[in-house]
Formats: C-alpha cells, sequence, structure tokens
C-alpha cells in the first residue's frame, strides 16, 4: 500500500500545484486508486469499512482481470454497508500494466 497525503481535488481552482510522482509497473502489475469515500463507508451501527477490509477484497482475487477486481470491492462494500445511507462518493479506478511489446512478466 502507499499512502499519499490528500490533495486538493482536480480542477477546483486555478492555480493549485499538485504533487508530481513515480512508481514503476511490471508486466502484470495492477494498481488500485481510491477516494476515502470506500474506506469511509459506514454501515447503519456507524462502524467504517476501513482500509483492511478493503485490502481483504483486493486480494480475495489476486489473478482477477481490473474489472472483476472493482465488482469484488464494490460488492464487499455493499455487503458491509447493507442499506446503511452514504454521505460520499465510493470512486476507485484500478489498471493493469500489460507491459511493453516483448517484455517479459
Amino acid at each position: 500500500m502507499y499512502k499519499d497525503k490528500h490533495g486538493f481535488v482536480i480542477g477546483g481552482m486555478e492555480g493549485v500545484r499538485y504533487k508530481e510522482y513515480e512508481i514503476q509497473l511490471k508486466p502484470g502489475s495492477k494498481l488500485f486508486v481510491y477516494t476515502d469515500g470506500v474506506a469511509e463507508a459506514t454501515s447503519a451501527e456507524k462502524e467504517l469499512y476501513g482500509t483492511q477490509r478493503m485490502i481483504d477484497a483486493l486480494n480475495a482475487d489476486p489473478a482477477a482481470s481490473p474489472q472483476q477486481i472493482l465488482k469484488n470491492v464494490r460488492a464487499s462494500v455493499d455487503g458491509f454497508v447493507k442499506e446503511a445511507e452514504q454521505f460520499d462518493d465510493l470512486t476507485m479506478l484500478c489498471v493493469e500494466y500489460k507491459g511493453k511489446a516483448g517484455e517479459q512478466p
């Protein structure tokens, strides 16, 4: 898990500077990014979904496609919060780096 300090919303204001960084991915690596609404999804008992539940959902099927990983996390969140009203969006992105032509995993 790579933790990063929250930045200002992209496009929210002119002239805002954003931190730039790079990560190295190997062929077959998957990258999952999300907004705080995922970990802060709340049950009717006012318990947060949390990072550990999200990690468990991500690791439930490591060989899954990015699309299936998103479905797995969403199903896990939905199963946790059930019918409780949410106050934030759930935004997630999962991509898989396939590598350059001829590059071996």
